[in-house]
């Protein structure tokens, strides 16, 4: 055995020791070099300095509040959000929400922002505006208090504003005139390349939105954007059409292709050994939204039973810490413990899942009768397997392997229908509800990437009705998610209310619950970023070394800046209180 195999078999034990230890216990030292790069940026604009990324989920959104900007945005902060338009602001009564808003703030191409531009903005909202959450069923009017004040007035308390006022993203009379609001059930973002925005980057080629996007999108820092944090990177280029394999390739084992890219758990040993990439990792709000087809998909899925044999034949505990290296955290529900005091709700249903396990046969051979039942009943042969289709992202297919291979031992034959990109499967998720999808499926997976500390960011897909859910129509349900809307996250009412609700689904089986994953990035070396909990990328905070590609020039990158570095761990102190 070369003592290069026994290096690599150290690191990966070491590895995976990390992934079991304490959440505030430092992970091993196993003889890693420091990370030299985050002592060696400057915190200034470096000229000619230029940085790559690869985004397969939700990357108008990990980008949006790099080339736009809002009231507020988010922030790796405890409460989720930062000021950004605004200065101060108001909550009277959970109706009315004042802003205070930053004076001398100018568009990117010159022209100012004030009171005015929030008021043009929301006549264009009022006539497409997006349609995940209820503000446009809501609001009532917005009021100009003065140049630089601005009131909305909501038919009802609203707690989860602050969440909406992410997305009011404010646009040029220009732009507005052009595209308006997109009036999709995504963000609205930027339809075409311009000066047309507000943040820190220009949009300079390409577009991308919830729906569509270019393969690639490139932004330029803006030199008069008028924040604090301004950009430190000039040229910032985001894929969006690559494989999470041709990715990673590009980042591990090359230099000028990737800089950032998200890789599968089980490639975290090689992001280490890279001689250009070390390994980033964070605990996230993110999760594996696995939606059944209850509105047209094959009839087997509108049965609990089956939806029940699903759920409880796959093995959280197995994908968890097999399948995804122990890099993320167990759910009953598709609601990460991560987001605000969801973990207080989980952990006051300890009583109920311990009886629910113990009044409920969860074994392979009762499980297995269920479905054998079910294809009686239905003038269906028992003894074949009841045959399912998964629509899927490539990126995907790591976790999906272990899926089919649990639902085999249930006699459910569960064929993948593999997707490349992420637009390709909300598509047909999006045509569902309306019964258009021109893709016949039965589940359906999709990254469902946080970008809101509020658990709205993830209940969504819980609401009929909607383009997000494949939900038939649920009173209940539909009260559930009025109260979470209408309900103040600091309130006494707020936990037993989440409670109620992760039981209500976990009882219906209304979507598959897996479990919740971290952020794991392979990273230049000369790079530094730090990934938050959220799926925003914070572009704005992206800085590089003068050894990094795009200023070196055709400088041999030096060996000795080639050795393999710590991992760097944010945020390991736990789930917020």
């Amino acid at each position: 055995m070369t003592e290069n195999y026994k290096s690599i078999i150290f690191l990966s034990l070491s590895l995976l020791m990390s992934t079991v230890t304490c959440a505030h216990a430092e992970p091993p030292d196993i003889g890693l070099s420091a990370d030299p790069a985050p002592a060696e940026v400057t915190n200034g604009l470096r000229k000619g300095s230029h940085v790559k990324l690869f985004l397969p989920n939700l990357p108008y959104l990990a980008i949006s509040h790099a080339i736009n900007a809002s009231l507020v945005r988010p922030a790796n902060n405890e409460k989720g959000w930062q000021y950004d338009l605004a200065v101060s602001h108001r909550n009277i009564d959970d109706r009315i929400w004042e802003f205070r808003l930053r004076q001398g703030v100018r568009f990117q191409d010159g022209s100012p922002f004030n009171a005015d531009s929030v008021l043009l903005n929301m006549d264009y909202f009022r006539k497409q505006p997006f349609s995940f959450t209820k503000l446009s069923t809501i609001l009532d009017r917005v009021e100009k208090v003065d140049d630089y004040t601005v009131r909305f007035h909501l038919t009802e308390p609203y707690g989860v504003f602050l969440h909406d006022a992410n997305w009011l993203q404010f646009y040029t009379r220009e732009y507005l005139e052009k595209h308006g609001w997109n009036g999709k059930p995504t963000c609205p973002n930027l339809a075409e390349p311009g000066p047309y925005a507000l943040g820190p980057y220009i949009l300079r080629e390409g577009y991308v939105e919830g729906d569509r996007s270019t393969p690639k999108v490139v932004l330029k820092a803006n030199p008069q954007y008028w924040g604090d944090d301004k950009p430190k990177v000039e040229t910032i280029t985001i894929y969006t059409g690559l494989t999470i394999s041709e990715a990673r390739d590009l980042a591990l084992f090359s230099e000028g292709k990737i800089d950032i890219t998200p890789v599968p758990f089980a490639d975290e040993v090689e992001a280490v050994l890279s001689p250009y990439a070390k390994l980033a990792v964070s605990p996230s709000m993110n999760n594996y939204a696995m939606h059944f087809n209850m509105l047209n998909g094959n009839a087997a899925i509108r049965d609990d039973r089956i939806r029940y044999v699903i759920n409880h034949a796959i093995d959280q505990e197995y994908l968890l810490n097999l399948s995804m290296l122990g890099e993320g955290v167990l759910s009953p529900t598709t609601v990460s413990p991560n987001f605000h005091r969801v973990a207080d709700a989980i952990r006051s249903l300890d009583g109920y899942f311990a009886r629910y396990a113990q009044t409920h046969d969860f074994s392979t051979e009762a499980l297995s009768a269920l479905v054998r039942q079910y294809q009686r009943e239905n003038g269906l042969d028992p003894e074949q397997p009841l045959r399912l289709t998964l629509l899927v992202q490539e990126s995907f297919l790591f976790l999906v392997r272990d899926i089919q291979y649990f639902l085999e031992q249930v006699t459910i034959d569960l064929e993948a229908q593999v997707v490349s990109s992420e637009k390709q499967v909300f598509r047909q998720l999006f045509d569902t509800l309306e019964d258009k999808n021109q893709t016949s499926w039965d589940l359906l997976l999709w990254g469902n990437y946080d970008w809101y500390k509020h658990p709205w960011a993830a209940f969504f897909v819980y609401l009929p009705g909607t383009s997000w859910s494949t939900i038939p129509p649920d009173t209940e349900l539909v009260k559930f998610t009025e109260r979470l809307l209408r309900t103040n996250v600091a309130s006494d009412e707020y936990v037993p209310l989440l409670a109620d609700f992760i039981r209500y689904v976990y009882e219906h089986n209304y979507m598959v619950f897996l479990p919740n994953p971290h952020n794991v990035y392979a990273v230049n070396k000369e790079v530094v970023f730090n990934p938050g909990r959220s799926a925003f990328v914070y572009l704005r905070d992206l800085q590089v070394t003068d050894q990094h590609w795009s200023l070196r020039g055709r400088q041999p990158y030096p060996r000795e800046r080639q050795k393999p570095l710590r991992i760097t761990h944010q945020n390991i102190e736990g789930p917020s209180p």
